[in-house]
């Protein structure tokens, strides 16, 4: 069983072959039943907390964090390749000139991911994110000074919960969504310490730092 955040809502049910122990939205690897040739298990240990600096995977992240109020992690990810076509893989340009209207059509492509509210939400905050880029340069640069461009690095051991700042800019963005975005995109290494990807999230973290580089770790097919 998987539960989100501190609310410890199961979001997979029993017989799903990932199992996962959670923490306050921290994923680490239970030794028993993990399928980890699935996509949730693939997302833990290929995507989940590594460094992110490209404004369209950050767009993507932040719009899947949002998703999370009316979809599970497995379901988005399952349906990933459609939230990806329906949203022009998420460039903000091009999302922020889609007609709400059209979009959230019932029987579109786009009302079978989410509610109208959120597909709303999306696109309006693809126009907020461009308004960012032209004021800061790149979102990436906007939201990486959140945490003075420098992971946070919780070191937790078991479920703590730890309160952030709300960019009041975005729509449906409040303090969970944009924590579980901060974890996904890297700004926080929740994995817990004793999770293998810990140390080699920080890993990448220190050489970033060391070598001047900002390049997201991730590749997205």
């Amino acid at each position: 069983m998987i539960y989100h955040q501190s609310s410890l809502i199961p979001i997979v049910d029993d017989s799903s072959l990932i199992h996962y122990k959670v923490v306050t939205g921290q994923l680490i690897r239970s030794s028993l039943h993990l399928d980890r040739y699935s996509p949730y298990a693939a997302f833990h240990d290929e995507e989940w907390g590594v460094l992110v600096y490209d404004d369209k995977k950050l767009f993507e992240l932040l719009s899947l964090s949002v998703s999370l109020a009316e979809l599970t992690w497995p379901a988005i990810l399952n349906k990933r390749h459609t939230f990806r076509e329906v949203f022009y893989d998420f460039d903000p340009s091009a999302v922020s000139k889609l007609n709400e209207k059209k979009v959230a059509t019932p029987g579109s492509p786009a009302s079978s991911l989410l509610s109208e509210v959120k597909l709303r939400a999306i696109i309006e905050n693809a126009n907020q994110m461009c308004k960012v880029i032209d004021e800061f340069g790149s979102f990436d640069k906007y939201i990486w000074n959140f945490v003075n461009h420098k992971p946070i690095v919780s070191q937790f051991r078991y479920s703590l919960q730890v309160p952030v700042k709300t960019p009041k800019r975005f729509r449906s963005v409040g303090p969970t969504v944009i924590y579980t975005f901060m974890q996904v995109a890297g700004l926080t290494n929740d994995h817990l310490i004793n999770c293998f990807r810990f140390k080699e999230c920080m890993t990448m973290a220190e050489a970033d730092e060391k070598d001047g580089t900002r390049k997201s770790r991730v590749t997205w097919d």
